[in-house]
């Protein structure tokens, strides 16, 4: 049990960015808890990914989107989503720039989405 308990652990966090970000997720909520979360995480973004490429979300929803991406991102060691979901933010409380920015979340979040622990 323990092996496979290691495999796991060891998948959920192939493609992670920040280890270190990833060790403190595992502190707070342990091994298994954080790796729950993270694909819980993944599953939500796979889901915000189908609903982005069949509806047109208005502003209001891209900012929340955008923001809880932002802070699940940087729990699970994304830096690169977390910063993609900020400029989005951003982009949207501005008014310009939002396609760009909702192409580079896109694709941010696809990398993440696509990668699910075994």
């Amino acid at each position: 049990m323990r092996m496979l308990e290691r495999d796991r652990s060891r998948q959920a966090v192939e493609n992670v960015q920040d280890r270190d970000a990833w060790k403190e997720a595992c502190a707070v909520f342990g091994t298994e808890g954080a790796r729950n979360r993270l694909c819980t995480f993944r599953s939500d973004l796979a889901g915000q990914l189908a609903r982005i490429g069949t509806d047109r979300p208005d502003h209001a929803t891209l900012r929340e989107l955008a923001h809880q991406t932002a802070g699940r991102a940087g729990l699970f060691g994304f830096p690169a989503l977390a910063e993609a979901s900020a400029d989005l933010d951003e982009a949207v409380r501005q008014g310009h720039g939002i396609a760009a920015a909702l192409e580079r979340w896109t694709r941010q979040a696809a990398r993440v989405a696509e990668n699910p622990p075994g």
